[in-house]
């Protein structure tokens, strides 16, 4: 699981969506300083905490740190993204330069080897940063030359100036490792571990490519030695100032170059050199890269490849027969690519350089004819290179049966991250349920009863209802005996309108027409019943429309197709 951390704060961690950046990708490569870019959302809750070339950034896979240096350069787009461009911590010797005569005062007294000036140019560079950019000193494993007497600096960087006086002329590699939370800075000739991973043809070998670079042949020079030294007395030689290769010469014909040895103060020692350098100029140089899959990343139990490791290939469609146990023919990675965000991507450089007078022994076959010579046994290695490209084909058989088991045509796939898993599992995938909900099929709902049926809105529309009805008065009835009242004068002619004024009497009288009262029985009833139709339309509340929407989370869903 890959963290990244910004000051010990946390940037990136998929355990939670809040914390993760976009797009995170590492490059790292020997005798480079190394970068790391990323983009990030204005909303992440650390988005604000990274300073420009002052912030410590750090990418661990577990407990392992991948990656560790500072922001550099960041900008926003049109959506307030962030895009941060990080380099490593190797930058740090940008940030101090070399003065001019520096390694003759005393206080860097006395200098006889390259490995003291090294030590020097470290010490200059501590003395003129912070803390948290100086270098303890740790291994310096280069090929040691004494009696260095007139090197100098000219306000160089220190990384350019051992870029040419170091990286250029002494195999090895700078390095930058921790160890109980020191930071040293090493010069190694091995880089990392010998891997007993096998990069191998039609299993984790992408692709190949062959370089042949003839730019520096040259087929005779000039020495030059201290205080202007030449060969021209040195013992066994013809006199003259020069010396050649004939066999480089016949194929290429006479290329001069003048070549200084400040070191050599006498003729002997100088044709010696010259001899020497000689040899590594009349050589093409012949570079293999390869470019394959960490396997790592597909089963953990398997070790994991670094830069800098060595690893074994086999691929005798192309010529490469590492020989197992025999490191001499096994290749360097000089370049790893880590994409956080999709681990499948990632992918391994590997290199090997080999030295010939002509590149015809560069060729497939013949090149076979050479690695298998290296590894000692041409039959093991037939055998080998067959045994791996038929294991490789069977595990890519049954890599797709599982995969096939697992997600079989029309799976839906989910993930929190926009690739399409035909890149890491195979097959064809299309984008599936873009805003959309999943529902499981309920064949006794109509909604859902077949697969793949689509429905619902987001929003609540608009409606109205309409009603209709009646409304019933209640009939009442009552009586009323014992009336007071006696000729009373009921005031309008109209039966039963009128008041009774006279008291004392139980008797009732409805009034006659001409206001004459005639009696009637004691009492009387009252009886009264009516009922009203209603009709009309219920509206919707409020103006425009509104919201359906439950508690949700996006996700990535695809389909597969084939």
């Amino acid at each position: 699981m890959y963290r990244v951390l910004c000051d010990n704060k946390v940037l990136h961690d998929i355990r939670d969506e809040e914390y993760m950046l976009l797009e995170p990708k590492i490059s790292l490569e020997l005798n480079k300083t190394g970068n790391f870019d990323f983009s990030i959302l204005p909303r992440h809750p650390n988005a604000d905490v990274i300073n420009k070339l002052k912030s410590k950034i750090e990418v661990y896979e577990d407990s392992e740190l991948l990656f560790a240096g500072r922001s550099l350069t960041d900008e926003i787009d049109f959506q307030r993204t962030g895009q941060i461009a990080c380099e490593g911590e190797l930058a740090f010797l940008l940030d101090s330069v070399q003065r001019k005569n520096i390694f003759r005062t005393n206080k860097f007294q006395p200098i006889s080897s390259n490995i003291d000036i090294f030590k020097n140019i470290i010490a200059e560079h501590n003395q003129q940063v912070e803390d948290s950019k100086k270098f303890t000193i740790g291994t310096i494993d280069i090929d040691r030359v004494d009696k260095i007497n007139n090197f100098d600096a000219n306000y160089e960087k220190t990384w350019d100036l051992i870029n040419t006086n170091f990286i250029e002329k002494y195999p090895g590699y700078l390095r930058v490792r921790y160890q109980n939370g020191v930071r040293y800075l090493d010069y190694v000739k091995q880089y990392g571990k010998v891997s007993n991973q096998v990069i191998r043809f039609g299993e984790n070998l992408l692709d190949l490519k062959k370089y042949t670079k003839a730019e520096n042949i040259k087929t005779a020079i000039i020495p030059m030695g201290g205080g202007n030294v030449t060969i021209k007395n040195a013992t066994g030689h013809n006199g003259t100032d020069y010396i050649y290769n004939q066999s480089a010469v016949d194929l290429y014909g006479w290329i001069f170059e003048k070549v200084d040895f400040p070191d050599a103060s006498d003729p002997n020692t100088l044709f010696q050199k010259a001899q020497e350098y000689l040899k590594s100029c009349i050589n093409l140089a012949i570079t293999i890269e390869l470019t394959a899959v960490d396997l790592h990343m597909i089963d953990v139990d398997i070790n994991a490849i670094r830069l800098g490791d060595l690893v074994p290939c086999v691929s005798q469609q192309h010529g490469l027969l590492s020989t197992m146990g025999d490191v001499s023919t096994y290749y360097l990675v000089s370049k790893y690519e880590i994409d956080l965000e999709n681990p499948a991507n990632n992918k391994i450089v590997l290199g090997r350089t080999i030295s010939s007078l002509t590149d015809k022994v560069a060729g497939t076959s013949n090149l076979t004819n050479i690695v298998q010579g290296m590894a000692g046994s041409v039959n093991t290695a037939v055998n080998t290179a067959n045994n791996a490209a038929n294991t490789a084909e069977q595990v890519k058989v049954e890599m797709d049966a599982v995969t096939n088991k697992l997600w079989p045509v029309y799976s839906i796939y989910i993930n929190t991250v926009n690739v399409n898993p035909m890149t890491f599992l195979g097959g064809e995938w299309v984008p599936f349920g873009t805003g959309k909900t999943l529902v499981g099929v309920d064949t006794n709902q109509q909604e859902f009863n077949v697969v793949e049926k689509s429905g619902g809105h987001k929003e609540v529309q608009n409606h109205s209802h309409s009603f209709s009805g009646k409304a019933n008065w209640v009939n009442l009835q009552g009586g009323m005996n014992n009336l007071v009242g006696q000729d009373a004068n009921w005031g309008m002619t109209a039966q039963g309108n009128g008041i009774v004024t006279n008291k004392g009497d139980s008797s009732f009288y409805y009034p006659s027409s001409k206001g004459n009262s005639t009696k009637a029985q004691d009492g009387f009833w009252i009886n009264a019943s009516h009922e009203h139709s209603l009709t009309g339309t219920v509206g919707a509340y409020g103006t425009g429309t509104g919201k359906n929407l439950p508690p949700y989370i996006t996700v990535y869903f695809w389909k597969r197709t084939k």
